[in-house]
């Protein structure tokens, strides 16, 4: 799926990170480049990929050449250029200094071009949003099965690996977390052996990728009877959720103040101080990308915008609560995508 949004004002640009790549191309592929030059649009990669690239026809004109070959290709096309638009962000030094080496130009970043062109979703990119929620949603439904004393972290985040590849994913969205107890206040714990007893709160922290798109959720589970502190923690990180998606819902589009919002509502607890992160990010072929929903955030939420809103309470040595949805900005509304129920379940 070709994106036309590719800009052609800003001449001659360079597309070089994978994410760009197959967002402009529809093709996944890590060693190509796109060449916007003299009005032409060139797929240059190497003969691995020569029967996807000339699919591409017409909207690019595919090149496949040896990676030796595309530097030289890349610099001949450059070589009278003034100013070239890269990914500044996105380019490292080494390949920098093999396509341009000393040339006399001025480089001006694409990045916030590019930033811009993929903050709003099409139809089709929300579709497999969805569709991909849709699996971690159906997922996790089928994990809280799993959950038994003496499963192990890493036990149930290959389990739920395993649910998603079975219904349909091409992968996961990222490394997925598992935490018990003491391990959930930990923001990005790593699943381990740590064997799952009574009382511990669980942690899950999982998507899935489809189509080339992701999704991302979360939801935090007690095996047993809930300790009063972890109770009351987890329901005040639900009331943030809840006070950030009012927020939304009532037309608000700030994500400054709805991190605010959230943030306001756990400072204002026993537990102030303890939301550490910030409230959300963007989500589609990355998992992390615009718009960012934190403290010194600038970004609003328009229309097509894919989100997260993810609160937590973090008490080191004890226990951690997040909860997570996935929501998007359409028709001018707020949609939550994800469907599994944020009341605290016991198992």
């Amino acid at each position: 799926m070709v994106n036309e949004k590719l800009v052609s004002s800003l001449q001659p640009a360079l597309i070089t990170s994978p994410s760009n790549l197959f967002y402009y191309s529809g093709l996944q592929n890590s060693d190509a480049f796109i060449l916007i030059s003299n009005d032409s649009r060139y797929y240059v990669t190497d003969s691995r990929y020569e029967i996807e690239a000339k699919g591409l026809k017409p909207s690019f004109i595919p090149v496949i050449l040896s990676r030796s070959e595309q530097i030289d290709f890349l610099r001949e096309k450059l070589v009278s250029a003034s100013t070239v638009w890269i990914e500044k962000e996105n380019m490292s030094l080494s390949l920098f200094e093999s396509i341009f080496g000393n040339k006399s130009a001025r480089f001006m970043p694409l990045d916030e071009t590019i930033r811009k062109d993929r903050f709003s979703k099409s139809f089709e990119e929300l579709r497999l949003i969805k569709e991909a929620e849709s699996i971690v949603d159906s997922s996790f439904e089928a994990i809280l099965e799993y959950l038994k004393p003496g499963v192990t972290e890493k036990e149930v985040s290959d389990r739920l690996l395993f649910e998603m590849l079975s219904r349909g994913a091409s992968g996961p969205a990222f490394d997925t977390i598992v935490a018990f107890g003491e391990n959930a206040a930990k923001p990005h714990a790593v699943p381990s052996m740590r064997k799952l007893a009574k009382g511990d709160a669980v942690v899950m922290d999982f998507g899935a990728k489809l189509g080339g798109y992701c999704s991302d959720f979360t939801r935090t589970v007690f095996l047993g009877e809930v300790p009063d502190r972890a109770k009351r923690a987890y329901d005040v990180v639900l009331e943030a959720h809840k006070s950030a998606l009012r927020y939304i819902e009532n037309g608000g589009r700030s994500c400054f103040e709805a991190d605010k919002t959230a943030r306001s509502v756990i400072n204002q607890s026993e537990f102030a101080g303890l939301f550490t992160h910030s409230l959300g990010h963007g989500v589609g072929i990355d998992i992390h990308e615009a718009p960012y929903l934190g403290v010194s955030s600038k970004d609003v939420l328009s229309e097509g915008a894919v989100f997260t809103i993810e609160p937590g309470i973090y008490l080191q040595g004890e226990f951690g609560i997040r909860i997570e949805s996935l929501a998007t900005i359409e028709n001018g509304k707020l949609t939550v995508i994800d469907r599994s129920d944020k009341e605290i379940i016991t198992i």
